[in-house]
């Protein structure tokens, strides 16, 4: 079969507006305990089916050409959830509609999502069933033998779900590749007669684009015999993971960072959470914890409730970063971190400090705006000053909003920086956490750094 079957993305689609009517349809009964639809709600289902059509297109929500992670298929569910979510609440307001059931709407969305996370894996399955057996394979070859080669090479062979069959490689150098014979000497003539014979969908050239004939030849006999070609620049020098494609008219722009929070529809799904997670906290217990450790910080020792510090936050503006005091007054507050065994900690302080109750008026940071739930940690001023010209990628980590906790501090990297090596550890997993985001990291940072505090951590002082 010539590349991927163009049917799944259908099967997805059609799956998904029977489960959206199917819930519709069964909470609409469950509430109303009838079949009959009032013209609003007719309405309603129109309006429904129209935004997620809509969402999912915008979205891009049924290539699974490359999805094979189940984390990144629910998040992806979640941002299509939340978009659709927030569509039928503006067309709603705007509309002035508010004779609807609010039980029976988010009724609906719960159902939903449930059915479709069930008819997404069911459909994984199905698919790599369906690939294991043969089917549904893009027949690939690769031109060139150096590094990128290689790489290529193993992750074309690490998986089936990838739907890829390697037919062969056309190599320039001396190379070790286990696919028995399918491996020929660079040959233009033979690759145009190879690919024609296995009716090959696409093609990988990994050697250097100085060789511009050679290229635009291939391209040429690609085009008319509607074979797909990739160019595979060598990264491998840099030390970024990912690069990512622009073009301003024909001029390609190579941007050597891959960061999800530049989406704009990842920047509000991340906000909408700190919003919610921090209004909770501050609800739920903020409002009581706050009076407590209020009345028992001033009862320990002399000075402000709240210790409140200028530190560095996205774009490296300045923002005052909120904290229970926890040490005495003292004019080294700005400039010198908190070590064990700190004179100035108070007792209270010490306690506060090692359960991070300290962090808790941070929240306010959150719902304001300045920081977020997760995220690099913010510095002081004066550190930002010096590291950012001791570390390479230090002010990377100021392309985000700093976080209440963050990958650094559940990997260890909390607390002091004795060396200079500690601060380069800290920064290594700033900058993966800002490249790598998604929703779903933030929860599992989050139940980490709970987990934390109830196993206790040694950098907790």
């Amino acid at each position: 079969m010539r590349g991927y079957s163009k049917y799944f993305w259908v099967i997805h689609f059609v799956g998904d507006i029977i489960l959206l009517n199917f819930s519709f349809f069964l909470t609409y009964y469950l509430k109303f305990d009838s079949f009959i639809f009032e013209d609003n709600y007719r309405f309603l289902v129109i309006i429904f089916n129209a935004v997620w059509i809509l969402v999912v297109l915008m979205l891009s929500l049924y290539q699974l050409r490359r999805i094979r992670r189940i984390d990144r298929i629910l998040f992806n569910l979640f941002k299509a959830f939340i978009f659709n979510s927030i569509t039928i609440s503006a067309i709603l307001f705007s509309l002035k509609a508010s004779n609807f059931s609010r039980e029976q709407l988010y009724a609906t969305y719960i159902l939903l999502f449930f059915l479709i996370i069930v008819w997404r894996l069911f459909m994984l399955k199905i698919i790599m069933i369906y690939r294991r057996s043969g089917y549904n394979y893009s027949n690939i070859v690769i031109i060139g033998g150096g590094g990128v080669a290689h790489q290529l090479y193993n992750y074309f062979s690490s998986d089936d779900m990838l739907g890829v069959k390697l037919l062969a490689i056309f190599f320039d150098r001396k190379i070790n590749f286990k696919l028995n014979d399918n491996i020929f000497q660079l040959n233009l003539d033979k690759i145009r007669e190879f690919v024609i014979e296995k009716n090959v969908d696409e093609i990988y050239y990994t050697l250097p684009l100085t060789n511009t004939n050679k290229i635009k030849s291939l391209v040429e006999f690609c085009d008319k015999n509607m074979i797909r070609f990739k160019v595979v620049p060598d990264f491998r020098a840099f030390i970024f993971k990912r690069v990512n494609i622009d073009f301003f008219d024909d001029v390609p722009i190579i941007t050597l960072r891959e960061e999800p929070l530049t989406d704009f529809v990842n920047r509000v799904i991340k906000r909408i959470f700190d919003i919610l997670f921090s209004l909770s906290v501050i609800i739920l217990i903020l409002s009581w914890l706050y009076p407590l450790i209020a009345i028992i910080i001033k009862l320990n020792s002399k000075g402000p409730i709240l210790f409140k510090q200028k530190r560095s936050g996205i774009d490296n503006k300045e923002f005052v970063c909120y904290k229970f005091r926890s040490m005495t007054v003292n004019k080294d507050s700005d400039s010198k971190q908190a070590t064990k065994n700190d004179m100035r900690i108070t007792r209270v302080g010490k306690f506060l400090r090692k359960t991070s109750l300290d962090e808790f008026p941070q929240f306010i940071n959150v719902l304001i705006g300045d920081m977020s739930i997760v995220g690099p940690r913010p510095h002081m001023i004066k550190h930002t000053n010096e590291y950012s010209v001791l570390i390479q990628k230090y002010m990377v980590r100021q392309l985000v909003k700093p976080g209440i906790t963050g990958a650094a501090q559940v990997r260890g990297f909390r607390g002091e920086t004795k060396s200079l090596k500690d601060m380069e550890g800290r920064i290594r997993f700033d900058v993966w956490y800002i490249e790598n985001w998604s929703l779903s990291l933030d929860i599992n940072i989050i139940f980490k750094t709970i987990w934390n505090i109830f196993k206790g951590d040694d950098k907790a002082f």
